[in-house]
C-alpha cells in the first residue's frame, strides 16, 4: 500500500467514524489542531516518529497535549497512526478527511487565484457567487500567482474562468497582432 493510500484509509476511518457521532466539523478542527502542532513543534514530531520511544508514553502525551481539545475519533486515528509509525503522515490524512468530507456533503472546490491574498469580502463575495450558480456549497482553495497582475482565475467543476489582466493582456496582444496596419489614405 502506497503512503497515499494509507493516509486516504486513516482519513476514511475517521471520517465514517466522525459521521456516526456527528462530529465531521470537529474532527476537521480537532485534526488540523495536531497536524499544525506536530509541524511546529521539532520535538514533538521527533518525539512521535521515535521508535525508542514506547507507544504508550506517545499516547499519554498526546492525550496530555490534545486529550479534552479534539474529539474521540480524532484521537483514536492519529494515537493508531502514531503507533503505527505513520506520524510523517498526518499531514496527508488532514489534507484526505478535508476531501472526503467534502465530496460526502457534496461541496464544490473550486481553485481560486489571485494576484493577491483575498480579503474577507472578496471571499465571501466570490464563495456566495459560485454557491448560487452552482446551486451547492462551495469551498475556496486559493492560491496567489503575482504573474496575473491582477484579477482572478477560477477553475470550478471542471472549467476555468479567467478574468486575470494577465489573459487579457494577452488577448489583447493577439487581437493587435492579427490587425491590419493602418495609414493608407
Amino acid at each position: 500500500m502506497t503512503t497515499s493510500e494509507i493516509a486516504r484509509t486513516y482519513a476514511r476511518v475517521l471520517f465514517d467514524l466522525a459521521s456516526a457521532a456527528d462530529a465531521v466539523d470537529d474532527a476537521d478542527s480537532g485534526l488540523a489542531a495536531i497536524v499544525e502542532s506536530v509541524r511546529g513543534h521539532i520535538d514533538l514530531r521527533n518525539a512521535l516518529s521515535d521508535t525508542q520511544v514506547p507507544a504508550e508514553k506517545k499516547r499519554d502525551m498526546l492525550r496530555d497535549i490534545f486529550g479534552e481539545d479534539v474529539t474521540p475519533e480524532v484521537f483514536a486515528i492519529v494515537t493508531l497512526a502514531v503507533d503505527r509509525g505513520h506520524t510523517e503522515l498526518l499531514g496527508d490524512i488532514a489534507s484526505e478527511f478535508g476531501q472526503i468530507a467534502e465530496k460526502e456533503r457534496g461541496i464544490v472546490v473550486a481553485q481560486v487565484t489571485t494576484a493577491v491574498p483575498l480579503d474577507d469580502a472578496v471571499r465571501a463575495s466570490v464563495t456566495s457567487k459560485l454557491s448560487a450558480a452552482l446551486g451547492r456549497p462551495v469551498t475556496l482553495r486559493e492560491h496567489v500567482d503575482e504573474s496575473l497582475v491582477g484579477g482572478i482565475v477560477i477553475n470550478v467543476a471542471g472549467r476555468v474562468l479567467d478574468g486575470s489582466v494577465a489573459s487579457q493582456l494577452d488577448a489583447m496582444r493577439a487581437t493587435l497582432s492579427t490587425t491590419p496596419q493602418g495609414g493608407e489614405a
